[in-house]
């Protein structure tokens, strides 16, 4: 008997290992922080464009790199929405010419372009230079659910992890529309059981980390949403744990803007928790709501919403772009993030924003003026909306 157990043992710890292993990987295409000590992401969410895809899109992602300069690109979810490889070739060209690695999670629309299965599409990513995205699993919910490590600037030891989780698609049942999914109990097991073999060989400390997914995940709704005392249909959001909240935002509860409600996850397998129990996660970064973009503490641990930077289907003029997130090698407890504009860049000498299609110069630097004096109005009158708003709500 003590003979199986030990075999079970060394297997286990075989098997923890090799995970491992082969997420940090020392290779010459390691993820790794500079010379300096900093690495920076450039998220873009929601692309959401077909072929051929809008000239200004393609503009807006080459200004993009060249003004962030980033050391990985991270896809959202809702990338591309077609079948056509050609959007492909055009969306990940200039990320492939520049050298610069990129990685994506899918978001709900993916699973419904026409006869393209998810693990297909991601093997047309995965033709490209620099594409580290991989399905860790395949028997996990949806596909590509994965992480990559960053290896510290010096020597081969693993300074910060990122996720990549797929959070789902539409949930259908009888013809009928539930909501959308979440992330799924056998990902967070898998999430779990590689965190905790990251720090089997980090000593026993846990690797710091983001994590990167398209759908909010409820229980952010259930901190930046004011509860709702009986359900409204679909004025308000009815969970299926019974859980009912307004639309209306609590105003302090978050850094930036909500100018939609944020679409969620119908339930939870325990996501949450999971994260703030293995203490490692310092922000989950979404997509999926194309005019919202702030920054929210959730029990502990920030939801980053990043804005839509598509031109083919809806956005905010004042917010559409990506998002940039750097780390600090000296500080691998903390990170910063901001917001990249179209309106930012297309007001920057030698821009062709204005000239590529899709909005006018005037829209740019109108929005490019209007959003500080907006940032102002919200913080003069921040207190006095939160009080209308608790007094509204009882």
């Amino acid at each position: 008997m003590k003979k199986v157990i030990s075999i079970l043992l060394v297997a286990s710890m075989l098997f923890s290992l090799s995970i491992t292993s082969f997420a940090a990987g020392a290779s010459d295409d390691a993820l790794r922080f500079n010379k300096n000590g900093t690495f920076k992401i450039l998220v873009l969410a929601d692309v959401q464009d077909g072929y051929p895809m809008e000239d200004a899109m393609i503009t807006f992602v080459n200004e993009a790199l060249d003004y962030a300069k980033p050391d990985l690109v991270v896809f959202c979810g809702d990338n591309i929405m077609t079948n056509d490889v050609r959007a492909y070739e055009q969306l990940l060209t200039p990320i492939a010419d520049r050298d610069i690695p990129f990685s994506l999670v899918f978001g709900n629309h993916d699973p419904e372009v026409e006869n393209f299965p998810l693990e297909e599409q991601l093997a047309e990513y995965q033709k490209y230079k620099g594409c580290l995205a991989f399905d860790a699993d395949p028997a996990l919910h949806g596909c590509a659910t994965h992480n990559l490590t960053i290896l510290a600037s010096k020597g081969n030891d693993v300074a910060f992890n990122l996720w990549f989780m797929d959070s789902g698609s539409s949930l259908h049942e009888g013809g009928e529309w539930l909501g959308y999914d979440w992330v799924r109990e056998d990902q967070i097991n898998w999430y779990k059981n590689t965190r905790d073999a990251l720090a089997l060989e980090n000593g026993g400390e846990v690797v710091p980390s983001i994590m990167f997914q398209h759908i909010i995940p409820k229980e952010a709704v259930e901190v930046l949403f004011y509860e709702s005392p009986v359900s409204m249909g679909e004025l308000t959001y009815n969970f299926n744990d019974g859980g009912v909240y307004s639309f209306i935002p609590k105003i302090n509860e978050f850094d930036g803007y909500i100018f939609e409600k944020s679409c969620s996850g119908n339930g939870s397998d325990g996501q949450w928790d999971a994260m703030l129990e293995g203490g490692d996660v310092l922000a989950v970064v979404v997509g999926h709501d194309h005019v919202n973009s702030f920054v929210a503490d959730i029990n502990g641990i920030d939801l980053v919403q990043t804005p839509g930077a598509t031109y083919h289907s809806y956005y905010n003029s004042m917010l559409q772009g990506a998002r940039i997130i750097e780390l600090d090698e000296g500080d691998l407890d903390s990170y910063h993030t901001y917001e990249l504009t179209s309106s930012f860049l297309a007001t920057q000498g030698g821009s062709d924003l204005a000239d590529s299609g899709g909005r006018s110069g005037f829209s740019y630097t109108f929005s490019n003026i209007f959003l500080p004096i907006f940032d102002m109005f919200m913080e003069f009158f921040r207190d006095i909306l939160k009080n209308l708003a608790d007094g509204f709500m009882g």
